[in-house]
């Protein structure tokens, strides 16, 4: 990916491997398609798909985030890769609520903390307590 189309991004993607269906708004067959998430930000997704999805349709998805929640998100399909092994989309999230965007934006303060302090690497379960204690902390507010 070159420079400039790394600084045209408005906000900072972070890696995110779950796997999840998603379904197309205007199709009634409620069939899902498996799609593997590779990373987040809070203006999209990036995502590999074995099958081929329409760019410009729009999906829904449950997406599980770090924390264990699960954020509900419909997903405009911008952009695609033809890769081996899978086609790689990049879609924008659509009418995203702001407290769902919060909490992405909640795990991007969290990783920057760590990073300027210095902080050792957790595991997974540390992290997911931390960022269920923060975010509690912030819903209360």
């Amino acid at each position: 990916m070159g420079e400039l189309e790394l600084n045209r991004r408005k906000f900072k993607r972070h890696t995110l491997s779950v796997k999840l269906f998603m379904t197309r708004v205007d199709d009634d067959s409620g069939l899902g398609i498996p799609v593997e998430v590779l990373d987040i930000s809070r203006a999209g997704v990036g995502f590999i798909c074995e099958q081929e999805l329409t760019n410009g349709a729009i999906y829904r998805a449950n997406i599980k985030i770090w924390t264990g929640d699960v954020i509900p998100a419909f997903i405009n399909v911008v952009r695609v890769s033809h890769e081996i092994g899978g086609n790689i989309y990049g879609g924008v999230f659509i009418g995203m609520p702001e407290s769902d965007s919060c909490r992405i934006e909640v795990y991007e303060t969290y990783l920057a903390y760590n990073e300027e302090n210095g902080n050792v690497e957790k595991t997974e379960e540390q992290e997911k307590s931390e960022l269920s204690q923060i975010m509690d902390k912030n819903q209360g507010k």
